[in-house]
Formats: C-alpha cells, sequence, structure tokens
C-alpha cells in the first residue's frame, strides 16, 4: 500500500515500534529515488495517516537533480551487462565520466540518489555506471564469472559500454574520464594503460593498485580462508 502512494519512489521501512500495549503501532518510513535523497515520515499503521519528519540533506532541491536511466548492453562475446546513465540535461553528446563502482565481487550500483554522481552531473558531466561481471544482484553465475578477470572481462566490460556511449551519441571520442575508488580505482587506472587512446584522463580514489603486495600484505592473508578466497577469485600467484 505504501508503494503504491509512492510509485516512482523506494520504500523503506526503516524502524517501528514493538509495544502493542501502547496502543501506538509506528513505523518511520524513508522515501527516495534518484533524484530525492530522501525523506522521513512517521507512518501510524493502525490508521494508515502519514506525517513528515524530515528531509535527509535538506539543502537539496529534487528538482535540480538529474534522473538515473537504466540501460542493457550487450558485450562482444554477448554477455549482458546492466548500467546506469545520468545526464546533465537532454541535449547531448556530453564529456563523460565512466564511475566504476569498488568491491567489486557482489557490490555493485543501485538506481537510487548518489552524490557523486549529482555532483558531477550538475557540472555538466554525463555519469555512466556500469555493472560489470562480478557485480552482485544478477546471480551466482554472473559474479563468478568475473574470478580472475580484474585486468582482462571486467575491463572489457567498462570499454564497450564507453564505446556503446561514443556511438549512441552521449558522447564524443576524447571526451571520456574514468573515476573509481576502491577496485574502482585499480578499474579506473587499469582501463586506461589497456584502452590509453579511449580515455583522456583517469582519477583513482583509495585504490587498489598492487596485486602482488595484496597477496602478501593486509588483513585478508591472516587466514588460509582468505588466502584460499584470494587465489580463487583475484590472482592464484606472482605470474599472473
Amino acid at each position: 500500500g505504501l508503494q503504491k502512494k509512492f510509485p516512482d519512489y523506494t520504500v523503506t521501512v526503516t524502524s517501528q515500534t514493538t509495544d502493542k500495549d501502547s496502543g501506538q503501532d509506528l513505523a518511520v518510513i524513508r522515501v527516495r529515488s534518484d533524484t530525492h535523497p530522501g525523506m522521513f515520515l512517521l507512518y501510524d499503521i493502525t490508521t494508515q495517516k502519514l506525517s513528515k519528519i524530515e528531509q535527509a540533506h535538506s539543502y537539496i532541491n529534487p528538482a535540480n537533480m538529474r534522473a538515473m536511466e537504466p540501460y542493457r548492453l550487450t558485450m562482444r562475446d554477448g554477455k549482458t551487462v546492466n548500467a546506469y546513465l545520468t545526464k546533465p540535461d537532454d541535449d547531448g553528446p556530453f564529456p563523460l565520466v565512466v564511475h566504476p563502482h569498488g568491491g567489486p565481487y557482489g557490490v555493485r550500483d543501485y538506481w537510487g540518489f548518489n552524490r557523486e554522481v549529482q555532483m558531477l552531473a550538475s557540472r555538466g558531466y554525463a555519469v555512466l555506471q556500469v555493472n560489470f561481471r562480478g557485480s552482485g544482484g544478477y546471480g551466482k553465475d554472473f559474479m563468478n564469472s568475473a574470478f580472475r578477470q580484474w585486468g582482462d572481462e571486467m575491463q572489457d566490460d567498462l570499454t564497450d559500454a564507453t564505446k556503446w556511449a561514443i556511438n549512441a551519441g552521449i558522447t564524443q571520442a576524447g571526451k571520456v574520464c574514468l573515476y573509481g575508488a576502491s577496485y574502482g580505482g585499480y578499474s579506473a587506472l587499469m582501463s586506461a594503460v589497456k584502452e590509453p587512446d579511449l580515455y583522456a584522463c583517469t582519477a583513482g580514489y583509495v585504490g587498489v593498485y598492487d596485486l602482488e603486495l595484496m597477496l602478501k600484505k593486509g588483513d585478508i592473508q591472516r587466514r588460509d580462508s582468505g588466502i584460499s578466497y584470494i587465489r580463487e577469485a583475484i590472482c592464484k600467484d606472482d605470474a599472473e
């Protein structure tokens, strides 16, 4: 019923009363979208009455934010990969920022408000977020297909998505940058290494850049299971 009241929003129950003897059955509801950072509402479950509590990030005007559009793209090997595109306005082409997510396994980009994306869009950049193979939410086979593919097929997905954006007139050759954090930082730099003529610039934030070092140093390596995971999912030895 709540979802029907807010058809263009994601509706989440963030908390709910547990003391039924109080005579009140209340819940705090959060509604948000790709252009709205979120509104908190008090919901009386008995009377079905809603009242506003507060907007998250109240200084943001949702009317000035840009929509996040979903796309389904076909990669060079026929694999289907989903992506989100946020454009600064309706007229293109635009300079484009390809923004790979961190993780990478099991993590993904979601439809919803993203502060970094909206900041870039407000400065005139289109932003492309690709749920490349390895991302979560598309089944175990899709996620596991990217094991030990950090520098290979996962980067090819970003390359193919970038070329799609150029061919579709969303952006132009020579006007594309990559930016990411954590695994996204690795991915941004590796994509530029593999495709130096495709990207004009790249930027990494808190990135993972040295896979040989990752085999040897860090908290994951303190457990046998951690070592096994690194060898299964990232790289099995120094040569690889």
